[in-house]
């Protein structure tokens, strides 16, 4: 079920997280938290100029840590995320350097993290007008990747009812995209 706000719940969150680590797919977990680490450093240094660099940090330090090995047991990666800003800012107002080297083996796939945090960035923000069942629809189909029999069932809709949403979502985008 998606918040109010159109992002997934923490525990759906949570799972995805679990999921790309489990995949070893940490350059798409990174992306994913890019902002949030970013922002949190931003406000911390009041938009010092270190704050990219302590950021930059940051990830890097969950990188190495992912390569070593270091699994986070039952804790949820975003919590993980937010200990590694709080532990690297700490160190940089006490002085220490924490700069990191990248990993040798390092060599993700240009952009495919950051490319689909984008993408599904974009949609929401598209989706965000409609109408709530719309949104609903249109969210579990393009951003979740469920069949339209799946949607039905986690929605208590009937097929028919998906299509007519996802019809009537699409209509208005394209309406809305025409006058945009």
């Amino acid at each position: 079920m998606l918040a109010a706000d159109s992002r997934p719940m923490p525990r759906d969150a949570d799972a995805e997280d679990t999921e790309l680590l489990e995949q070893g797919r940490i350059e798409y977990l990174l992306a994913k938290y890019h902002d949030v680490i970013v922002g949190r450093c931003v406000a911390r240094l009041r938009g010092h100029p270190d704050a990219e660099d302590v950021a930059q940090n940051v990830k890097l330090r969950l990188l190495h840590e992912f390569h070593r090995g270091k699994r986070y047991g039952a804790t949820p990666y975003r919590v993980v995320v937010h200990q590694v800003v709080g532990w690297t800012l700490a160190e940089y107002f006490d002085g220490r350097p924490t700069d990191l080297e990248l990993p040798e083996d390092w060599s993700p796939e240009a952009g495919e993290g950051s490319e689909r945090v984008e993408s599904d960035f974009y949609l929401e923000a598209l989706f965000a007008d409609l109408p709530n069942r719309q949104r609903e629809v249109l969210e579990l189909r393009y951003l979740s990747g469920l069949e339209h029999e799946d949607i039905a069932a986690r929605l208590g809709m009937t097929r028919n009812a998906v299509d007519q949403a996802l019809h009537n979502g699409h209509a208005r985008l394209r309406e809305a995209l025409v006058h945009a």
